[in-house]
């Protein structure tokens, strides 16, 4: 008894830090040399460690050392007398099984004494720091109590119309004449969401997120006023009302979507009234940087590894935050000092192993460079490590002591598999100096053997840690990133596979009562729930499931379950409408019983926050409901046509032949071998017109590039083909007017051997090529020799990477 007693009072003393005389009369700030341990030597193995993980992080003047030291605030857990003491002090606040429901964790989440802008990551990286200590005695079973929520009924509800006529009409006026001068996209400080975009329905797209139709006061467009007293026009208070009641009249204008009390409905949930599924059982021993970006706003994503100092990414450009945990590039970067990326410099040179964990959607499957996905580097041809994207591949480039200082040649994925696909995905990246760099998506090993393997070398402990971007600012990427992870250690490939099967982003179980409808108290349709994007959510593993552990009474059917969204029936997703099994009677439901191995897509509407679901059936038990299917109307008839492309495209091997051939460039030359190499996977497979696309385009010049490179500073070539050209003269004097036709004429003679009557005529070739030189040849200051060739190459990549050579 005196033992509890002890720990609710260390509880609340806790609880009564920072509040009271505290928070008004702070403790004096103590000596900085107090930061500095000269107490006695941790007794234990578990002491030192509770030291090295937690202790010496929580102790400082700047988190707690301030005030839970002696004479100041008990419990003393931050006392740097004795960490033995400490040790004893902190133990009942926290939970070594499961570190995020410590005392210690809810306090700086909740914003005491958070010593980060952001009071989740705060949360986030005291969780972190409790794990280090915790260590295997961390529950990695995703263990779920299952708790009866709230029963609602499904109400009428108020949703945006397709039609902007009355946002036009009532509040647009007001965004369009006071805060076009940030939320528009075309200015200078443009500053999202654009709900005052000169695009009227860009504008109204974007205010359906800042707009509360079934409580206009708590619209963000009128709190930001009332409230927060952002860029007010006259008065805030007379503002917000101003901006309330142009909503109001705005939600005056809307029909109620009402359910019909016909339809046989479940009761409703909103996502916050589910059990929120947990993400632990995720293996991160030796992570050094983590990054789940939780906070959803500002300019900063959190490091909350735990290890210091934290690599905090700053962002810049087009980086968006996504709703479901994650961060969206479109043209931006996150990019981490260079002194706190340094870390990963010394903890990974340290053990010489390394692992890269990302869960991404790239955007689309034509980028190249590679696109950065994860690099750390200093530019464009400088790297420790790169993780990126060329189409179809996944890249790793690495600096060893078997790469260039580019970490060249990549390791990626096979061609053939086109493993990257725009979708989420989880990748990583793992490397030791016995096994060289291996590739693991969605939780399995890529077959793809790396032929250079040899130990870490010279690694520059200059570089940054960049996201999305190189530190050039070229090789953009775009996609979304939902969690990174980097470990000085590899992961193992059951590792690996745990943590994809833990998944990313926060989840939610939704257990919709459907007890009303069969009899059976306590009986629910329980789906996995999460926010997929900004635009939609992600329905999944749905169940059947009695909290209660009764089973089955009398059989009944499930036919056709439809998802609700906001009053109505949702117009998309509705991948669960053909169900159709029968339950018998004593069948077990204590553990959820799955029904569908399916999972769906449902349009986000109001935000996370106000949309309200439902689910509705064709049929439970005695219950009916009869959808009439949809009316079927037939297409007109279109004459049918077996007409296709008469001209194809030659293959990456046609190009690279055609090219040598028509250059006199031997293939294995350096550059030319060297370029084919990295462009190769860019360049057509098929040899179908229809499939290609502008990235091979791409490819394909600067393969042109290479061989007219090659060619034009070839003494024999260029005399060969040149023979009336003085390449020592500068252009205004080799390729004036009259001197043009000496390069022009035997150019298109070498490159334009044959004169079919499906290609351009030469004459036009040559007007074409004739206006890009009198361009080149116009430089801001004095030309030089040099030049003369630069132009030279510039006309043969021209013709030679044209269609004249690519068309067969």
């Amino acid at each position: 008894m005196a033992k509890g007693l002890v720990i609710v009072s260390l509880i609340l003393g806790l609880s009564a830090c920072g509040g009271g005389d505290v928070e008004k009369n702070p403790p004096a700030q103590q000596n900085p040399q107090s930061d500095v341990y000269t107490g006695p030597a941790a007794a234990t193995a578990d002491i030192q460690k509770y030291k090295t993980s937690l202790w010496d992080n929580i102790s400082t003047q700047e988190k707690c050392g301030a005030c839970h030291t002696e004479g100041n605030q008990a419990p003393y857990f931050a006392s740097r007398n004795d960490v033995n003491d400490a040790y004893a002090a902190t133990n009942p606040l926290v939970d070594l099984t499961d570190p995020k429901a410590s005392r210690l964790v809810s306090k700086v989440a909740g914003g005491h004494n958070c010593w980060l802008a952001s009071d989740s990551a705060c949360g986030e990286t005291m969780t972190q720091w409790i794990k280090l200590w915790a260590d295997e005695r961390v529950s990695s079973a995703n263990t779920i109590e299952l708790t009866a929520p709230v029963i609602r009924d499904p109400g009428s509800s108020k949703n945006f119309p397709d039609d902007s006529s009355l946002f036009s009409q009532h509040v647009y006026p007001i965004v369009n004449q006071y805060c076009a001068s940030c939320h528009n996209e075309g200015v200078q400080a443009a500053q999202s969401p654009f709900f005052a975009s000169n695009d009227i329905e860009q504008a109204y797209e974007a205010a359906k997120g800042v707009i509360n139709l079934d409580d206009p006061a708590q619209s963000r467009l009128v709190v930001r006023l009332g409230s927060e007293f952002h860029n007010c026009w006259s008065n805030c208070v007379d503002d917000s009302i101003e901006m309330r009641d142009a909503i109001i009249a705005f939600s005056d204008g809307i029909e109620l979507d009402e359910i019909s009390p016909d339809m046989v409905v479940s009761k409703s949930l909103r996502l916050t009234d589910g059990i929120t599924a947990s993400s632990g059982g995720r293996f991160e021993t030796d992570v050094i940087a983590l990054y789940q970006f939780k906070t959803g706003e500002g300019s900063i994503a959190y490091d909350t590894s735990g290890i210091s100092p934290a690599a905090n990414l700053s962002l810049t450009g087009d980086v968006d935050w996504l709703g479901s945990w994650g961060l969206s590039f479109t043209n931006g970067k996150a990019q981490a000092s260079t002194a706190n990326s340094k870390k990963l410099h010394d903890l990974i040179t340290a053990t010489g192993e390394l692992s890269v964990e990302a869960w991404v959607t790239p955007n689309n499957v034509t980028q190249e460079g590679p696109a950065r996905i994860v690099t750390y580097s200093a530019g464009d041809d400088a790297r420790n490590f790169t993780l990126g994207q060329t189409l179809y591949n996944y890249d790793v480039m690495l600096r060893t002591e078997a790469s260039n200082t580019n970490g060249e040649p990549a390791l990626s994925t096979p061609d053939a598999d086109e493993v990257l696909q725009a979708t989420l995905q989880h990748v990583v990246m793992t490397y030791n100096a016995t096994a060289g760099r291996s590739i693991y998506v969605n939780g399995q090993l890529i077959d793809v053997v790396d032929e250079d393997i040899a130990p870490l070398a010279n690694w520059d402990d200059s570089f940054a840690l960049i996201l999305g971007k190189e530190a050039s600012n070229q090789h953009v990427w775009q996609g979304d990133i939902r969690l990174l992870a980097i470990y000085n250690r590899v992961l193992a490939p059951e590792q690996v596979q745990q943590n994809y099967n833990v998944g990313v982003g926060e989840k939610f179980f939704l257990l919709f009562s459907i007890s009303h409808l069969i009899d059976l108290p306590n009986t629910y349709v329980m789906f996995e729930v999460s926010q997929f994007d900004n635009y939609s959510y992600l329905f999944s593993n749905v169940a059947i499931v009695n909290i209660d552990g009764t089973p089955v009474a009398d059989s009944f059917d499930i036919k056709g379950l439809r998802i609700g969204i906001n009053g109505k029936e949702s117009a998309q997703g509705q991948s669960y409408a053909n169900l159709d099994l029968s339950l018998s009677a004593s069948q077990a439901i204590a553990e959820p019983f799955s029904i569908s191995s399916l999972g769906t897509i449902i349009a986000l509407e109001k935000g996370a926050n106000l949309d309200e679901f439902f689910l509705t059936f064709e049929q439970l038990g005695e219950h009916t409901y009869v959808v009439l299917p949809g009316v079927f109307v037939t297409p007109a008839e279109v004459p049918a046509t077996t007409q296709s492309a008469q001209v194809g495209v030659r293959n990456f091997a046609e190009i690279n032949h055609s090219m040598s051939m028509l250059t006199g460039v031997e293939q294995q030359s350096t550059k030319v071998f060297d370029t084919y190499q990295l462009v190769k996977r860019q360049l057509p497979s098929l040899e179908n017109i229809e499939t290609f696309i502008s990235a091979q385009q791409m490819g394909i010049t600067q393969l042109a590039i290479a061989y007219c490179d090659t060619a034009i500073e070839d003494n024999t070539i260029r005399g060969n083909w040149f023979p009336d050209v003085d390449f020592t003269a500068v252009p205004s004097v080799a390729l004036n007017a009259t001197e043009r036709a000496n390069l022009l004429n035997p150019l298109i003679n070498q490159l334009m051997p044959l004169s079919l009557a499906s290609q351009p005529s030469q004459s036009s070739v040559y007007n074409e090529l004739d206006s890009l030189v009198s361009g080149l040849s116009i430089c801001s200051g004095t030309c030089t020799a040099e030049r003369t060739r630069t132009i030279a190459k510039s006309s043969c990549a021209a013709v030679l990477a044209s269609a004249v050579m690519l068309v067969q």
